[in-house]
């Protein structure tokens, strides 16, 4: 009778822990603020809603955790969502009353920051230090306020690139922020290079140990919004499927060295989507489906098991079940491979001589090596390397990341053609060990995205590359390779112009042969012609010295000067972040030194004064 007695009561207590952490905010799956405005908080369901467009109640005892995150192309938003399953979880083992909540900066202003506990903040530095687009309102927010964040404990896990010169510039800015507003920095602000996962992994484990150990005062749960009554519309988990209408190759490719660079213009018409030139073209690819075919078969999966979309956190939004051969195909990122993947198939690893393999590959004394192993090597070469056998079929596909978007800068004004969005893609091939390697989106829309044919794209905004509302302010543009594409926008819009109230422009662009990669030659001869663009051409392999768009710089400094010192010209940058951007900004530091006759710190705030004043604007990336 006393067993019955205990099995009893100890029934009735897991019964009383599930119905608090099912009750008081354990809408674990979806518990963001984003699922919150689309179907209701289940605390105020039945509530007649009031006339103002949002409710905005914490009305569930626990420790409240807003786990924020800032993102441009969603790793932030990756990184986030695991952490915010971890905390979740352990909730619910331990029995706490944790109330982890998950939210994009961009719905900064639904949270009661007074009635904040702990704030675990994951963002990302967008191109060379600035904020991600969604993130802007947020920072700007922060920036000027005058709130007591006393109360509020903190720690910022701050992601980058650390080829950009201002390495994770946001985050290392917010976390000096929070604590200027005087709230409590639990652990040393985190920087990390590209996806780096160990140290991601590191700083989350440092993160538990604050959680767990943390005095937090018992507060109300989650932020609870009414549904906002209407669709975004489409963004970056709502694509817009559109036709490709055209696509045309640029170059000329006679040998292996020589760079192909396609045209792709897609119909946007009927969808809603609106940009602005300086904006980028988010483009959803698909893998090649000769490397999917090639997993299947050394996993000995069939490519037909039926595979639930709720098991697995995807980029966009969709429903149902879907094979596992369609999962990979279009969802999945099967190129990069993270150091986590290897210690989950070591179980499947049936040779002892390659466990110790691995086992030493994920030794933490052999860090730096795992990166340089993992950066040469894709999916399908560890699953040969290692000869992976009964590895199940969902387990596999929860090891991988989500397949991201790729970002390119719009080559079209939208005042020339508001349903026609244009790209100029690079279309990338190299060799590692030995194989022949191809960038996912670029060989995507080359080979295999055929005239039309639909694919998933939508609109990137990028407000710190906005050319002048004066039409009248000289442009000085900047553009070798691919980094034309938004200045073909600009000059588009510049040729709609009458002619008295369009300032001079003057391009640098910088190919490597006049016959061979001219891009857009015909147009941009034409403008010179017609619509007084002064055109400067770099072909850096036309003679025997290189020349780039920095050497023409240094031969114009008089007129360079001149254009920014007396017509307040604005100076815009677009392309490679690893070399030319650092070039062409160490040429116009020259300039401003030798023809302002100035000190190098003097010139250093000159320039920064103009990247203030918005009259010096990069948009660079790293290839």
């Amino acid at each position: 009778m006393l067993e019955w007695i205990l099995i009893g009561i100890l029934f009735i207590l897991t019964y009383v822990v599930l119905t608090l952490t099912t009750t008081s905010g354990s809408q674990y799956a979806d518990n963001s603020i984003d699922a919150f405005i689309s179907k209701g908080s289940p605390a105020v369901k039945g509530r007649q809603p009031r006339e103002t467009k949002y409710k905005k109640d914490y009305t569930t005892e626990g420790q409240q955790i807003l786990v924020l995150y800032g993102t441009e192309y969603g790793f932030s938003e990756e990184v986030a969502r695991k952490l915010f399953d971890r905390l979740s979880t352990e909730s619910l083992l331990r029995g706490t009353l944790w109330q982890p909540r998950l939210v994009n900066v961009k719905h900064y202003q639904h949270i009661h920051w007074s009635e904040e506990q702990l704030c675990l903040l994951v963002i990302s530095t967008s191109g060379d230090g600035v904020p991600p687009t969604d993130a802007l309102p947020f920072y700007e927010m922060l920036m000027k306020s005058c709130e007591d964040f006393s109360h509020l404990h903190y720690a910022v896990l701050a992601l980058g690139d650390s080829n950009y010169p201002q390495f994770c510039k946001t985050g290392k800015t917010l976390d000096k922020r929070f604590c200027e507003l005087l709230a409590v920095r639990d652990l040393d602000c985190q920087t990390v290079d590209m996806e780096d996962w160990e140290v991601i992994s590191d700083w989350m484990n440092r993160v538990m140990g604050v959680v767990s150990d943390a005095d937090l005062k018992v507060r109300k749960d989650y932020l609870s919004v009414s549904s906002l009554g209407g669709d975004e519309g489409h963004n970056r988990t709502n694509p817009f499927f559109s036709k490709l209408m055209v696509k045309r190759l640029l170059t000329y490719v006679e040998h292996d060295d020589d760079k192909a660079t396609i045209h792709c213009e897609f119909d946007i018409a009927g969808s809603g989507l609106t940009w602005i030139s300086g904006d980028a073209l988010g483009i959803y690819p698909q893998n090649n489906p000769y490397n999917v075919q090639r997993i299947l078969q050394t996993l000995g999966y069939s490519g037909l098991e039926k595979i639930d979309i709720q098991n697995h956190s995807l980029p966009v939004n969709i429903e149902g079940t879907i094979t596992s051969k369609e999962m990979l195909l279009k969802y999945l990122d099967i190129k990069h491979v993270r150091p986590e993947f290897l210690e989950n198939i070591m179980d499947f690893t049936r040779c002892p001589l390659q466990r110790r393999a691995l086992e030493d590959l994920i030794h933490p004394q052999l860090a730096s090596n795992i990166r340089e192993y993992l950066l040469q090597r894709e999916i399908i070469d560890i699953l040969e390397e290692f000869k992976v056998d009964g590895l199940p079929v969902e387990k596999f596909l929860s090891l991988l990341k989500p397949l991201q978007p790729r970002y390119y800068s719009i080559s079209s004004s939208p005042q020339s053609d508001s349903n026609t969005v244009c790209v100029t893609a690079a279309v990338v091939r190299y060799a590692s060990l030995d194989k022949c390697r191809e960038g996912v989106t670029t060989c995507y829309l080359q080979n295999r995205l055929q005239l039309g044919d639909q694919c998933p794209v939508f609109i990137s905004r990028n407000p710190d590359f906005r050319l002048p509302s004066n039409t009248k302010t000289p442009l000085i543009l900047i553009g070798p390779g691919t980094g034309i594409a938004p200045f073909r926008a600009f000059l588009q819009e510049r040729a709609l112009i009458s002619e008295e109230d369009r300032g001079m422009t003057l391009l640098y662009f910088g190919c490597r042969h006049k016959n061979k990669d001219f891009l857009y030659r015909e147009e941009l001869e034409k403008w010179q012609e017609n619509f007084g663009l002064h055109l400067r051409i770099a072909f850096s392999r036309d003679q025997r010295e290189k020349i780039y768009v920095q050497d023409l710089l240094l031969e114009d400094s008089v007129l360079v000067w001149s254009l920014i010192s007396k017509e307040n010209a604005a100076v815009y940058v677009c392309g490679d972040a690893k070399h030319m951007s650092h070039d062409v900004h160490k040429t116009l530091l020259e300039i401003i030194i030798t023809q302002g006759q100035i000190t190098p710190e003097e010139a250093k705030l000159y320039l920064s004064l103009l990247e203030r004043e918005g009259r010096y604007q990069i948009d660079v990336w790293v290839t």
